[in-house]
């Protein structure tokens, strides 16, 4: 079977940094295997062009131009695909440019770190912590992934965090990185407080190929005979990997570099270099999975306490489990759920379907009223059914077979609802894609109503999708002696 396509659109260039380019190479890596990988930029430099070949299936180069008005419009018209899942990745993508772009492909993606404009993107990952959903204007049924189970890391840094027991040391490695051009020169900063201590006996430097001030670096490394300092440029992303991996404590900037390192190394503290950097720097330090700079001397002396090292490293993994690539993957296999799947409304000959499916032991078992249903009796449900003037009745299909069935029946500005998912599709996920489709379609009719769910309680799954879809708990209720608990989702403002 052909692949589907993936595009990704980013920019980069040694001014502005690499970070959106690397981010969506690093998901492009992830995906490959699935998906047909296309990176869309303007005018990459050679190490870009050079890196994005060496990932993706496809390298379109755009000119440069502001104008991203244009630019969306052209993507849109001439290199989408209705197929295609689109990722966007950067701060210049605002909602005008999302809109153009959903016309052209069948879901789009943004990643963010800063929420400062309008959304319409169907899914919306952001790795940053402490964010809500609500932190987002974005539409009703967009899909928002928030957090470090999130992190969009580089492959080499995927694996499951090191022993703790490995960091419990008095003699350090250390690793400095503070970013491509550091152009404030924080590397430098970051040598003199490691040189201080004494109980650094090894640090290894990593700085970007137009750091400004190697020549100042290199010479103050040479100059220091008690420690072993070793300045490197150009590693690949497994060397550095491997040289955090090695290193007991390191002295980063607040950027992915961090989450990097927090996934692979040792004791971790920062510099906010930039300004974007401060939700990061922020989270970082109040989680306390790393430290400020000025707390580097007191910090580390603390780490010779077992406990506090072991303390440190079993908070840390609450953040970063080695788990991020399965949790992204499975953003897209949800994703995929849709591909296929159309809502049409309920007509005359679908009742022995609807008899099939409201017969299924599952489906009698998970319902208020438990007894079967007879064929005469369900006929004549049925009918009246699709005659009721405040009912609406609707069947999904995925790719032409009948996947399930939601009916709303309406009163007082206000619709309730009921479904059930047909056998070969049940557990599969496909509980949401089913409800999120038809309250899509029910709110175009009737977008003032509140939408009323009634669940037995012991349904567990059921209840689960009904939460994801952001319905709330309003209370429980008792139906036939079988406890439920009833959902609400608000009327739209």
């Amino acid at each position: 079977m052909k692949k589907k396509r993936i595009i990704f659109r980013a920019d980069g260039n040694l001014i502005a940094g690499y970070g959106h380019v690397i981010r969506g190479l690093s998901l492009a890596t992830m995906l490959k295997n699935k998906y047909h990988t296309v990176f869309v930029i303007q005018e990459p430099d050679i190490f870009l062009q050079k890196q994005i070949k060496e990932t993706c299936a496809k390298l379109i180069t755009l000119p440069f131009t502001k104008n991203l008005s244009a630019e969306s419009k052209h993507l849109s018209k001439n290199i989408l695909d209705a197929n295609d899942i689109v990722v966007l990745d950067g701060y210049g993508y605002g909602i005008n440019y999302q809109k153009e772009i959903k016309k052209g492909c069948f879901k789009l993606i943004c990643i963010d770190d800063i929420y400062d404009h309008d959304f319409v993107a169907d899914v919306i990952i952001n790795h940053g912590e402490g964010i809500k959903r609500n932190d987002y204007s974005a539409e009703r049924f967009s899909a928002i992934y928030l957090g470090t189970r999130y992190s969009i890391l580089r492959k080499s840094f995927l694996k499951k965090p090191l022993s703790p027991e490995l960091y419990n040391i008095t003699k350090h490695k250390a690793f400095i990185s503070l970013g491509g051009t550091d152009q404030q020169n924080y590397t430098q900063k970051a040598l003199k407080i490691c040189l201080r201590n004494s109980t650094i006996k090894e640090i290894n430097i990593v700085v970007g190929s137009f750091y400004p001030y190697l020549d100042k670096l290199q010479h103050m490394a040479d100059s220091n005979k008690k420690v072993k300092i070793k300045v490197h440029r150009n590693l690949s992303e497994q060397n550095i990997s491997s040289m955090m991996r090695m290193s007991t404590v390191a002295i980063c900037s607040a950027s992915t570099l961090s989450y990097e390192y927090s996934s692979v190394g040792g004791l971790l503290f920062l510099y906010q270099t930039v300004l974007n950097q401060k939700k990061i720097y922020s989270f970082m330090i109040k989680s306390e999975i790393a430290y400020p700079v000025a707390s580097f001397d007191i910090v580390l002396a603390s780490f010779k306490d077992k406990s506090i090292c072991e303390n440190y490293f079993t908070n840390r993994r609450q953040y970063f489990a080695g788990d991020t690539a399965k949790n992204l993957i499975s953003i897209f296999d949800r994703l995929e759920r849709e591909r296929g799947c159309h809502i049409r409304p309920a007509i005359s000959s679908d009742v022995h379907t609807y008899f099939k499916w409201v017969n299924d032991p599952e489906v009698r078992a998970n319902s208020v009223n438990i007894e079967p249903v007879n064929f005469d009796g369900h006929t004549k449900w049925f009918v009246s059914k699709l005659k009721d003037k405040n009912a609406s009745l609707y069947i999904v299909e995925k790719n032409r077979v009948p996947l399930g069935q939601v009916r709303f029946d309406r009163g007082n500005n206000e619709s309730e609802i009921d479904y059930s998912v047909g056998k070969s599709f049940r557990g599969k996920g496909y509980g949401d894609v089913l409800l999120k489709k038809a309250i899509q379609e029910h709110l175009i009719k009737f977008p003032k109503h509140k939408i009323i769910a009634k669940v037995k309680m012991s349904n567990i799954a059921s209840n689960r999708v009904f939460e994801k879809l952001g319905f709330k708990k309003n209370g429980v209720g008792m139906l036939g002696g079988i406890k439920y608990v009833r959902y609400v989702l608000p009327a739209a403002n």
